[in-house]
């Protein structure tokens, strides 16, 4: 990929077609998530992600078009995850195969503080497998808990510090 690749902060105006993406039905399968409708979409971006000050949030940008997003959150209601940030990514569909969520994710990473990192991704997902496993996360064991809560087919990957 040769095209220029550049994370910027997440506005309000970003929303709309981020949800766009979202609402693709075969990008919303490949990442085993339920897309939300707008009102929910937009309250939780506003909840969960604008108004929590250590969230990050990045749209991505090939040249001047937004084609995604990468961001790094804490949930400290999750018991396995508690003690670092998870990191999540959505590309749109339109750019997928052409390593702009690698390169976003090697951007990302550096930012972020020191501390143990993970991410969920779909068991049938093996693109974003093989993209976090490039940048030293690992496949962990589920706690029983979190199967019951999560779909049956993601897996959890982790990063140690």
């Amino acid at each position: 990929m040769t095209a220029q690749i550049r994370l910027q902060a997440i506005t309000q105006s970003d929303l709309v077609i981020l949800h766009q993406f979202e609402s693709d039905l075969i990008a919303s399968k490949m990442a085993e998530f339920t897309p939300r409708e707008w009102p929910d979409f937009v309250e939780h971006w506003q909840h969960n992600i604008f108004h929590k000050p250590d969230t990050i949030a990045l749209g991505v940008k090939l040249e001047s078009q937004l084609v995604g997003s990468v961001l790094s959150w804490r949930n400290p209601s999750d018991a396995l995850t508690s003690n670092g940030r998870l990191i999540g990514y959505w590309i749109d569909r339109a750019y997928w195969g052409q390593g702009i969520a690698s390169k976003a994710l090697g951007m990302l990473l550096p930012q972020l503080p020191k501390e143990p990192l993970f991410a969920y991704i779909a068991d049938h997902n093996t693109r974003s497998q093989n993209i976090v496993k490039r940048y030293g996360f690992a496949s962990a064991n589920l706690t029983k808990a979190q199967k019951q809560a999560l779909p049956e087919n993601l897996g959890l990957y982790c990063k140690a510090v």
